[in-house]
């Protein structure tokens, strides 16, 4: 289906439901949608949900919040993940900028790097 067709469509979907003249908020509402994602904090909040889409990120982060810091091995106790995976997590979350790493000898500690919160734009 070509975008001119599509647009006809939603036009008419959108003027049986609200009653008025739509054609004209078609390229109004698909413009606003291009602007939102080219945002930078449509970018940040999309890679922060991304992050947290996984359940045992969403475990680690919510630890995190409870604890402050913990080791990888605390993690991985509390997910029963191995600790290469907890590893990869880790680094999704710190890709995220939500988690910062620290190496103290052979050990690596975790901790928010604030306060986690996804703020849509």
């Amino acid at each position: 289906m070509s975008a001119a067709k599509a647009e006809a469509i939603l036009g008419e979907r959108l003027e049986r439901l609200t009653g008025e003249e739509a054609a004209g908020c078609v390229p109004e509402y698909k413009a606003l949608g291009q602007e939102l994602l080219r945002s930078p904090r449509f970018r940040t909040a999309f890679r922060q949900l991304k992050a947290l889409a996984d359940e045992n990120r969403l475990v680690a982060v919510s630890l995190l919040q409870r604890r402050g810091e913990l080791c990888a091995c605390e993690i991985q106790a509390a997910t029963g993940l191995s600790h290469a995976t907890v590893s990869h997590h880790m680094s999704v979350l710190g890709e995220a900028g939500m988690v910062e790493a620290r190496r103290e000898g052979k050990w690596m500690y975790y901790r928010l790097t604030g306060k986690v919160e996804v703020t849509l734009p």
